[in-house]
């Protein structure tokens, strides 16, 4: 197996204790959890800024999906 390149970060005790129960209570390493925790962090901004996106242009989306499902087909869906 490959070795992992690692570095130390600095966190508070209580983080750290923090960390460690949820490792031991998921059955994994401290790195794991805080991995997933990134992750997680990550996939929220994400999410966050879609849900903005649509907000902002919700309706000209809406519109641009309607005019697609109107629109006539170029060739008959069971053609091959």
């Amino acid at each position: 197996m490959a070795a992992v390149e690692t570095t130390t970060i600095r966190v508070r005790r209580s983080t750290q204790q923090r960390l460690a129960k949820e490792a031991e209570l998921a059955g994994t390493s401290v790195v794991e959890v805080l991995e997933a925790a990134v992750d997680l962090l990550e996939e929220q901004r994400l999410l966050i800024s879609m849900d903005e996106s649509y907000e902002k242009y919700g309706d000209e989306i809406h519109e641009e999906m309607k005019a697609w499902l109107d629109a006539p087909l170029d060739r008959p869906l069971d053609a091959d």
